[in-house]
């Protein structure tokens, strides 16, 4: 709509590759920002599902460290969480089960039902690097469509213009190349380009 309409309304337009964000603004949620700019289908919560370990320190599925320590700090560390949490999900969206049910199950329950599936041997580690294959490969669709690092980012609003009030008044998200870098370290794909490697 903001590209029919224009005279400057595309900066009011705040989305990620086409799709609308959440209501969690990444000003005040720095690692909800990183995962809304990597989500393979644009500005969802629901790739990653990082607002369970950012507001509510809840553990989720298949994942060793999930812990955000203070949502108001731009971490690059915790960019891994961000890979976590988007592997662990690929896995999840392949059983077509509800998201709330990885954190009523112990990982254990969820790594024996897809053996029990698939009737094979199957352990922690084979879903964590399934769900790493899983989100590589849907990455490799969306660059072979053309997506780029470009691409992976947050609304200019969102990086130039200072939260108006709450906990976060005056920030903005001041380091996303940073952690857009650590997070793509994590993942092994191309820093420049954003392609798996």
């Amino acid at each position: 709509m903001a590209e029919k309409l224009g005279k400057g309304t595309e900066r009011f337009a705040m989305h990620v590759k086409g799709l609308e964000m959440p209501a969690y603004d990444p000003r005040a949620a720095k690692m909800c920002g990183l995962a809304f700019a990597t989500a393979n289908r644009g500005g969802d919560h629901m790739t990653a599902y990082i607002e369970g370990p950012t507001f509510m320190d809840i553990p989720f599925l298949c994942v060793e460290y999930s812990k955000i320590e203070d949502p108001l700090v731009e971490n690059p560390a915790e960019a891994k969480v961000v890979k976590d949490l988007e592997d662990s999900l690929a896995v999840f969206d392949t059983m077509g089960t509800c998201k709330f049910m990885g954190m009523a199950l112990a990982t254990e329950d969820w790594v024996d039902m897809i053996a029990n599936c698939v009737g094979w041997k199957f352990d922690v580690s084979d879903y964590r690097k399934l769900g790493e294959r899983i989100y590589n490969l849907a990455r490799a669709f969306n660059v072979r469509e053309g997506l780029t690092r470009a691409d992976d980012t947050l609304p200019k609003r969102l990086l130039e213009d200072p939260m108006p009030e709450g906990a976060a008044q005056g920030q903005v998200v001041a380091k996303f190349d940073e952690m857009l870098d650590a997070y793509y370290e994590f993942r092994g794909w191309d820093k420049k380009t954003g392609k798996p490697t």
